[in-house]
């Protein structure tokens, strides 16, 4: 069995080399409104973030497979009317507004547990997901929608695009508003 020093040794190195290489999203750099968010928790000695979204809305089509779909928009920012319109397809295109989500790995299961505590006040849908080779928590907001909105060039909403962008928005501050409270409970751990 390995000592608490080894171990926490061990932990500190997997920290330096993951965090070295840390951004492997399909944009390319890290999500900038999470940034605050991730430089605190990857000060602390007994957590790492391993991937991580302050939440974003998107059009897409394709299967919705990881691999078999096609971002055709994608914003972590508030949105405008231009952002839902998407003229010359003939395929289905769907809109998804997805939440907040960070995965972070943590020393051992007591320090897991104090952090998804704290996070479960906030972020319902935390759990512990990983704890066979690495013990990764994944702290993630319940805000979803996901929506067919156009097929054939034709728009599926009966209603001007300005109510749905607005529903978006107010999502996506309400998110940013949960985020910045959670930060704060972050910091004093």
């Amino acid at each position: 069995m390995r000592s608490p020093a080894t171990k926490l040794h061990n932990f500190a190195n997997d920290k330096k080399t993951f965090l070295a290489k840390l951004d492997k999203s399909k944009k390319g750099g890290l999500d900038e409104k999470i940034i605050p968010l991730i430089n605190i928790i990857n000060q602390k000695p007994n957590y790492y973030t391993t991937s991580s979204c302050s939440g974003r809305v998107y059009l897409w089509t394709g299967t919705g497979k990881k691999n078999e779909t096609n971002w055709l928009k994608v914003s972590h920012d508030l949105i405008n009317e231009n952002f839902l319109t998407y003229p010359n397809s003939s395929s289905l295109i769907w809109l998804r507004f997805e939440p907040f989500i960070m995965h972070i790995c943590c020393t051992d299961l007591e320090t897991a547990n104090n952090l998804l505590e704290q996070a479960r006040n906030m972020y319902k849908k935390s759990c512990l997901l990983s704890i066979s080779n690495k013990i990764i928590i994944e702290i993630r907001g319940s805000e979803f929608i996901e929506m067919p909105l156009y097929e054939n060039n034709i728009l599926l909403l009966n209603k001007d695009l300005t109510w749905l962008k607005e529903l978006l928005n107010k999502k996506m501050l309400q998110m940013w508003q949960t985020t910045a409270k959670f930060q704060e409970i972050v910091k004093k751990i």
